[in-house]
């Protein structure tokens, strides 16, 4: 067993390594190796069951508690709002919640244990913080690591092309390029009105 969570940590710091690479993405190492456990942990332990409790829900328990168990619990909410904004964005419809909201409620998460300096040493505030303050973009680079690691199936393709026409990320669309197809932006056809005088 610990030899497989071994081979899990160091395949998901290649991973994370190379995400952060593509996507331009500095930060300190310490936070990259926040990233790396984040996603070993939600593979082989149970936190995964975070990942199925309403936010909400998670926020509330935090809250009944106080001193370390309290940000022991906004920690895990931290990181299961991260986890899902990266590799499960599909399922916020699913959840009745949208982005903004996951992300609010992260951060929130994240910004209250970087505030509890009682818990944590400098560079323990320092994380929490970064996380907190650049969780959008973590949350990128978990979504670029769900990206490397997806079979590149027909249905993927069409979900991450699907994304690209709502956002119109340049970030989706080098994927998409990755990946063999560059949509390409097409001009609305011009009306009656837009022609100019006609002469017969």
């Amino acid at each position: 067993m610990v030899e497989a969570c071994v081979d899990v940590r160091a395949f998901f710091r290649e991973q994370v390594t190379s995400a952060l690479r593509s996507l331009e993405v500095t930060t300190a190492r310490d936070t990259e190796q926040y990233l790396v456990e984040l996603l070993a942990g939600f593979s082989v332990s149970d936190k995964v069951q975070d990942v199925s409790t309403p936010f909400v829900e998670l926020l509330g328990h935090a809250l009944e508690v106080e001193g370390a168990e309290r940000m022991y619990r906004l920690r895990n909410l931290g990181d299961a709002a991260l986890y899902v904004s990266g590799f499960l964005p599909d399922s916020y419809e699913r959840r009745g919640v949208t982005h903004p909201y996951v992300v609010s409620m992260g951060a929130r998460a994240y910004g209250e244990v970087s505030r509890s300096a009682r818990w944590h040493s400098a560079a323990h505030r320092f994380l929490f913080e970064e996380l907190a303050d650049r969780f959008e973009a973590f949350a990128r680079v978990l979504d670029e690591v769900r990206e490397q690691t997806a079979l590149c199936t027909d249905g993927e393709i069409f979900r991450l092309y699907e994304r690209w026409c709502a956002t119109r990320s340049p970030s989706l669309l080098r994927r998409l390029s990755r990946r063999g197809v560059a949509p390409r932006v097409t001009q609305p056809v011009p009306g009656p009105s837009d022609r100019g005088p006609q002469t017969n």
